[in-house]
C-alpha cells in the first residue's frame, strides 16, 4: 500500500487535505479516486478539490475520466466532489457529452442532495449554452422547480441561473 493510500485510507483533517494538494500526487491522487475503499476514493476526491487553480488545465485534460466517474459512481459525496471538479474545467461546443448532459438534467430534478443537485444546475448550464433548444429546456426544467419548496441554496442558483 502507497503512503498516500495509508493516509487517505484514514480521516484527515482541512489542512491534511491542502498539504497533500500541494505537493506533487495528482496522478497518484486520480488513480486513487477508482479504489475500492470508499473512504480512500471519497478523500482522494476531497484532496482533489483542494489543487491549486494551476491544475485547472491538469483536470481539463481528464475531463472525460471524471466524467465517466461520476455517472459510475455510488457514493453521493464522491459524486459531489468531482462535480466541484468538473465545475473548474471548460466545456467545448465541440465536445459536449450528451450522456453527461442527461444525466445533470436528470440530477437537478431528482432526490439528490443539495450540493448534487445544485452543482447539476450549474453544470447543465455550462453545456446547454452553446444550444438555445438546449438553453429553452434547461429554462422550462428550472421553471418546474417551484421555488416556494426548494432549500433556500436550491432557490438562489435556480434564480441565478434563470437570470443567465
Amino acid at each position: 500500500m502507497s503512503e498516500l493510500k495509508t493516509i487517505l485510507s484514514g480521516r484527515i483533517s482541512g489542512g491534511d487535505a491542502r498539504a497533500l494538494a500541494s505537493g506533487d500526487f495528482k496522478e497518484e491522487l486520480l488513480q486513487l479516486l477508482f479504489d475500492e475503499d470508499k473512504r480512500t476514493s471519497d478523500n482522494a476526491a476531497w484532496v482533489m478539490t483542494h489543487l491549486p487553480k494551476t491544475a485547472d488545465a491538469w483536470l481539463a485534460e481528464r475531463q472525460n475520466t471524471l466524467i465517466d466517474e461520476v455517472m459510475r459512481t455510488e457514493s453521493t459525496t464522491k459524486r459531489r466532489l468531482i462535480m466541484n471538479l468538473l465545475e473548474r474545467t471548460p466545456f467545448e461546443v465541440d465536445s459536449i457529452r450528451t450522456d453527461f448532459l442527461d444525466f445533470c438534467f436528470n440530477a437537478m430534478l431528482s432526490d439528490e442532495p443539495i450540493g448534487v443537485k445544485s452543482l447539476a444546475i450549474k453544470l447543465t448550464y455550462a453545456q446547454s449554452k452553446f444550444y438555445p433548444e438546449l438553453l429553452e429546456e434547461f429554462n422550462t426544467a428550472l421553471q418546474m422547480m417551484e421555488p416556494e419548496v426548494l432549500p433556500a441554496a436550491l432557490k438562489h442558483i435556480r434564480g441565478k441561473m434563470l437570470k443567465k
